[in-house]
């Protein structure tokens, strides 16, 4: 059972839909527990449910929605989760979403633990995944919630087998975007992959190729700060090659993209022409088009990760 219903607040995106190996942070959790051949699998949804839902690549997966998941604790959606699976199986394995580091030996040497309460620990210190019997999950209902699910375990009436695994991953999740940038480094420095993702270059050509990103970079830069030796810095290039790049930017339009004024009231510099402010408002326009249309293709050929 794995709790998805938060609402990813402190993070600032939606931390299912991360990229997370060679998949999301959704698709590559499932799809470890898949491989252990754990089922059935609920999954606790609740802030953008339908977005969580339509990212998730296998059709057997179980839902339950936390209606008032922005007033409810974790411990809510755990009562949900188990109350909507403890009569499918035997024992239930319980995780946050935001743990996808985990390794699957750690959750092998977990569920290899035959007791009522099974607690992963790293070091002494507790972190998931958790594994309690259908007996511990019915209690849960009548439970007060004081200390969440920690205090319910402590509560009951049977011993919590802590097992202690080589696997810091257990306690180190995605609340904000620096632990988000943390693990993954952590999780590549361990040997464990970078997360992939699409790259987008858009290169317009007539006779030859004639504007690309530094050009954008260049005229946008010239139309703000009115120089283009300025602007030449600002994008890290050389005067020389800011000018030609200019020059061959006119020569393939056939007209001119900008203007150089000297002296006057105003003073002298350059200006974006017209037909170079529509050029590079459109070349924007259009890259961000294509960024999106090419996510919607990236989820669709490799979202579910390439080790199914």
């Amino acid at each position: 059972m794995i709790v998805a219903a938060g609402l990813s607040s402190r993070m600032k995106a939606f931390k299912p839909s991360l990229p997370f190996g060679d998949s999301t942070v959704a698709n590559h959790t499932i799809t470890k527990l898949k491989k252990l051949n754990i089922d059935p699998i609920t999954v606790v949804v609740g802030h953008k449910s339908e977005e969580l839902k339509n990212s998730i690549f296998f059709d057997d997966i179980r839902y339950v929605k936390n209606e008032n998941y922005s007033e409810t604790q974790m411990f809510d959606s755990v009562v949900l989760g188990v109350n909507d699976i403890m009569n499918l199986c035997d024992r239930i394995m319980i995780m946050p979403m935001d743990l996808p580091a985990i390794l699957e030996e750690t959750l092998i040497k977990v569920l290899s633990i035959d007791s009522k309460l099974v607690r992963t620990t790293y070091k002494g210190q507790p972190g998931h995944p958790i594994i309690v019997t259908n007996d511990f999950a019915k209690s849960l209902v009548d439970y007060n919630g004081v200390d969440g699910l920690r205090g319910a375990m402590e509560a009951y009436e049977s011993p919590i087998t802590n097992v202690e695994v080589e696997d810091a991953a257990v306690f180190l999740d995605i609340d904000t975007p620096e632990e988000y940038h943390e693990l993954i480094e952590w999780n590549y420095q361990r040997g464990k992959g970078y997360p992939v993702g699409p790259q987008v270059e858009v290169k317009l050509r007539a006779r030859e190729v004639f504007f690309d990103e530094t050009a954008y970079n260049l005229l946008i830069n010239i139309d703000s700060q009115k120089s283009i030796q300025q602007a030449c810095s600002s994008v890290g290039i050389s005067y020389s090659k800011g000018s030609k790049i200019i020059k061959e930017i006119e020569r393939e339009l056939g007209f001119p993209v900008v203007e150089k004024r000297t002296g006057g009231a105003g003073g002298g510099g350059s200006l974006l022409t017209k037909e170079g402010i529509r050029l590079v408002d459109n070349y924007s326009k259009l890259v961000e088009e294509m960024r999106q249309e090419m996510e919607k293709k990236y989820k669709k050929y490799f979202a579910m990760g390439l080790r199914v």
